[in-house]
């Protein structure tokens, strides 16, 4: 079976005090219409006590399965950037995925959080 995801960068930031895992996607990904090419997970996810069991792993799991070739609508996020929240079930538990396009691509996902709801 072919890799889905290669890794092709792994980074810490200094500044933000986090690692970077950014993935390019080797299938066709399409997000509102939009060809995906790359995927950076960030381990802001794992600070949290209790998000033990989300993996980077698990997060393109989720990726692939729930949110290939889905639309979305940004919430109502006051920042900078448009942020989209997903709220799916996944493996029989219901997990919330937080994310956005990186630096106003249009064609490279960044995932800033994931946690089970349950």
């Amino acid at each position: 079976m072919p890799e889905l995801f290669k890794l092709i960068e792994d980074k810490f930031s200094e500044e933000y005090n986090e690692n970077w895992w950014t993935y390019a996607i080797q299938f066709e990904f399409v997000f509102n219409n939009l060809v995906i090419n790359e995927i950076t997970i960030t381990d802001h996810i794992w600070k949290k006590k209790g998000r033990e069991k989300i993996t980077k792993e698990l997060i393109l799991n989720i990726l692939n399965k729930e949110l290939n070739g889905h639309k979305a609508k940004p919430t109502n996020y006051q920042g900078k950037r448009k942020v989209f929240i997903r709220k799916r079930v996944h493996d029989h538990k219901k997990y919330k995925l937080v994310f956005w396009f990186k630096d106003n691509t249009d064609n490279h996902l960044w995932i800033r959080n994931c946690h089970q709801q349950d």
